[in-house]
């Protein structure tokens, strides 16, 4: 984590809403625990094509449909969290086939047209480069800061820089998961899409199916044909390398990788959309979901049922979740 000090107070122009929208200088733990998240949403945003963000033109043309059912989720085998095992109907919807990756939300962050002074590595955002504007919509600064921005462009898991005028991912790191999003930007991606992040339960659905596998592809414990984890931080995979691991319905990778981002509040089970789990304007923890590849990387975490994620704070960015859309079924 880069120890910066930059300004708080900083202000977001938020030209969707005709006005100025100031993030105010108040405790981090107070943010938390009282203050609605940012709608990054609304921020003013080129539409994008397939010339312009080709690589999130194909992630939403190769969304894979869930169908309409009654889904179990969590289980009475495991940890308190996850209990008890339910059944819930869920509505028809589409999901990503694999996470989306860091060239895809560069396409998202030159899609902002944000002015940037000078180029930087990923990693190494600064005050140098961004105004205070752009500094609170993409850096985290020092921990304990109240500042929630879309992504952490200035920690060291951070695999998207700025170099010839355009927010480029890391060599190598293109198809990589992108990480150090906070749950905002990654819910500002998913609308920019034209879709959202996941509930928990649409998540379970997409990786349970309707037989309510304990793994994305069966009983069998992980393996390496099957799940990403290399128990070092910041040593990411290609998504979709392992086919093996495919849930019901194709989605690769979610059990490993990166633990994804859902819409939904940390709640106790049952699970009931109904009652502000899912009101994206509430305070509070979310829910992630998949296991990682260096925290929640043994099989009792990397199940489809594991929903008690390490450090999934809303408001940092973290190295080891990221996050994939679903939207409305065709």
């Amino acid at each position: 984590m880069h120890q910066r000090r930059y300004p708080t107070g900083l202000a977001l122009g938020l030209a969707a809403a005709g006005a100025i929208a100031v993030f105010g200088a108040v405790d981090a733990a107070d943010a938390r625990q009282g203050q609605s998240p940012p709608d990054f949403t609304r921020l003013e945003v080129a539409p994008y094509t397939p010339e312009n963000a080709p690589h999130t033109a194909r992630a939403q043309q190769s969304m894979l449909a869930v169908p309409a059912g009654t889904y179990t989720l969590g289980r009475d085998d495991g940890p308190r969290a996850e209990q008890p095992a339910h059944a819930i109907d869920v509505a028809a919807f589409r999901i990503d086939r694999t996470e989306v990756t860091n060239a895809a939300f560069a396409e998202y962050l030159n899609a902002l047209n944000l002015p940037v002074a000078e180029p930087f590595e990923a990693g190494a955002a600064s005050l140098r480069a961004l105004a205070e504007d752009q500094a609170a919509l993409l850096m985290e600064g020092r921990r304990g800061s109240d500042v929630y921005p879309i992504i952490a462009l200035d920690d060291d898991e951070a695999r998207i820089g700025y170099a010839n005028g355009a927010f480029t991912p890391t060599r190598g790191y293109d198809d990589h998961p992108v990480a150090e999003t906070t749950w905002a930007g990654a819910r500002a991606y998913c609308a920019w899409r034209g879709a959202r992040l996941p509930s928990e339960a649409e998540w379970e659905a997409a990786a349970r199916g309707a037989e309510a596998r304990l793994y994305p592809w069966g009983d069998a414990a992980p393996d390496e044909t099957r799940a990403f984890v290399s128990g070092r931080t910041g040593v990411t995979g290609t998504v979709g390398e392992r086919p093996a691991g495919a849930s019901p319905v194709g989605a690769l990778d979610m059990s490993g990788s990166l633990a994804e981002w859902t819409s939904s509040l940390r709640r106790p089970y049952p699970y009931d959309a109904n009652d502000g789990r899912e009101d994206p304007n509430q305070p509070g923890e979310r829910v992630t979901r998949g296991g990682d590849y260096v925290f929640d990387a043994e099989p009792a975490t990397l199940t489809t049922t594991h929903r008690a994620g390490f450090s999934n704070a809303p408001e940092r960015g973290h190295r080891h979740i990221g996050f994939r859309c679903v939207a409305e079924a065709t």
